[in-house]
């Protein structure tokens, strides 16, 4: 059953645009080497700040991050699947969700998000993509998206 006034609800999408710097790990997580081509990982957790040009998505962004990789020769060293989950945190509220990722034969990177808003945000939903075009992982990534909210 829908409450009332929802079936009607007009959608409105916010666009932003930004980008997304590692600040630190607060978790190493768990590596193994299942063979000696392959590095996985689980349960890392690490610190970003998000810069966008939405407020409401911009602060500081806790992800938990798992990959299967494919060791590679230099420079790119990795390739393969990401996955996990993030919490990004401002003054007005926060957003959670998950994210999909992958990393390329030449080492760019890129990643899915979407997440549900709490606090000042709630009611709200985040998509976003991000990309890294390089395969040095200290490159921050850029972040296109958007934010649908119901038209009230």
């Amino acid at each position: 059953m829908i409450p009332a006034g929802q079936a009607n609800a007009k959608m409105v999408k916010t666009y932003f645009t930004g980008t997304e710097t590692w600040v630190r790990d607060i978790s190493p997580g768990v590596e193994t080497f299942p063979d000696k081509s392959l590095y996985h990982m689980r349960d890392n957790v690490a610190i970003f700040e998000e810069q966008t040009s939405d407020p409401r998505v911009s602060g500081e962004c806790q992800s938990v991050i798992n990959w299967n990789f494919k060791l590679v020769d230099p420079p790119v060293f990795v390739t393969g699947r990401m996955w996990g989950t993030f919490t990004i945190t401002n003054a007005n509220g926060y957003w959670k969700g998950t994210w999909t990722g992958v990393r390329d034969q030449n080492g760019f990177s890129y990643f899915k998000y979407e997440g549900q808003g709490y606090g000042g945000y709630k009611g709200m939903k985040l998509h976003a993509r991000l990309e890294r075009l390089s395969p040095d992982p200290t490159v921050p990534e850029t972040i296109n998206g958007y934010i649908l909210e119901a038209d009230t």
